[in-house]
């Protein structure tokens, strides 16, 4: 279930109720005729099921909602209502498996801008990957996976492809190769720093480090566990599931293989930093197209589902998201 909450003009209120009047996914709908200053207007709140959500808020922002008011979406942590039990059974579609397009676009957007945090996240990665490469330490790599920062500007990346948002794809891609490269830059001078000061030998990096050897070695099984992820990933952010994310961190070399680009390159391993650069763009590539698939399979099925609830609504007005459903 989710809360819609539309503040709009006067002029508005009529149309923006017509959308949600009588639709199978609106459970509860309320108005308070007057009640905005700005702008000046009414405030309509609305109980909709999260499987009707997509079409209600395109059918909305066609109306004109988000250019002359205000949609606010709010996820509730508990709704007990007969009425909603009932409408779930009536309209089609999971609530676990749907998809709302505005809100993919809006969170990936917002991660394809190049922040101070991300740089920072970014460099503690590498570095924290770094240590464990010199020091052959299976758990330091996988902490440097947990904070790293990087799926966000490649899922943007994906989600900006999909939808033909180039202008935010070549962000998002910039701002993920941005991110690696100061991760790298940093991670580098930490490691002379480190051999400078002798607290870690050259003998000790130089050695076997056969639980670290991962990183720079490609293979098959790192597409395969690249593209699992960049699938978990996607799923993840598009339902809101953001607790599988943890799993797509510790599942992905990205980080430690940057990190140890670094490590070899300051070493003189030139073998081990062409291993781990191209680990490191098999693993980004393979990620986004698997991520770029998930979106375009889950994009039809919302389509599809959208259609099952235009057939229950008798052909009225509200109109079906076509392939243009990954909006600005």
């Amino acid at each position: 279930m989710l809360e819609l909450r539309i503040v709009v003009p006067t002029h508005l209120t009529a149309a923006t109720t017509s959308v949600l009047d009588g639709h199978p996914g609106v459970v509860t709908l309320s108005l308070t005729a007057g009640s905005s200053v700005i702008p000046q207007g009414d405030v309509i709140t609305a109980t909709v099921l999260r499987e009707a959500a997509d079409m209600i808020i395109s059918e909305l922002r066609e109306v004109g909602v988000d250019s002359a008011g205000t949609l606010t979406v709010v996820e509730p942590r508990l709704v007990l209502s007969r009425a909603a039990l009932a409408a779930e059974g009536n309209v089609p579609g999971s609530p676990v498996d749907t998809v709302i397009w505005d809100e993919v676009s809006r969170r990936t957007s917002e991660d394809a801008s190049l922040s101070g945090t991300y740089l920072i996240l970014m460099i503690a990665a590498t570095m924290i990957a770094g240590i464990g490469v010199m020091s052959d330490s299976p758990i330091l790599i996988v902490a440097a996976m947990v904070v790293g920062p990087d799926f966000g500007p490649t899922a943007a990346t994906a989600v900006g492809i999909a939808s033909r948002r180039w202008g935010v794809a070549r962000a998002a891609f910039a701002t993920l190769m941005l991110g690696f490269l100061v991760g790298i830059v940093a991670t580098f001078v930490m490691v002379a720093a480190l051999a400078a000061t002798h607290v870690i030998s050259r003998e000790e990096v130089l050695a076997p480090r056969p639980q670290t050897a991962f990183i720079y070695e490609v293979g098959w099984t790192s597409v395969i566990v690249a593209a699992i992820a960049g699938v978990v990933g996607m799923i993840s952010l598009t339902t809101a599931k953001s607790g599988a994310l943890v799993g797509v961190f510790i599942s992905v070399t990205t980080v430690p293989a940057a990190a140890n680009v670094a490590v070899a390159f300051y070493y003189g391993l030139s073998g081990e930093a062409r291993g781990s650069l191209a680990q490191l763009l098999v693993n980004i590539l393979t990620i986004q197209i698997a991520a770029g698939l998930t979106l375009l399979i889950q994009h039809k099925l919302t389509s599809r589902n959208n259609q099952h609830i235009k057939a229950l609504l008798g052909g009225s007005t509200v109109r079906v998201l076509e392939d243009d459903s990954l909006r600005d």
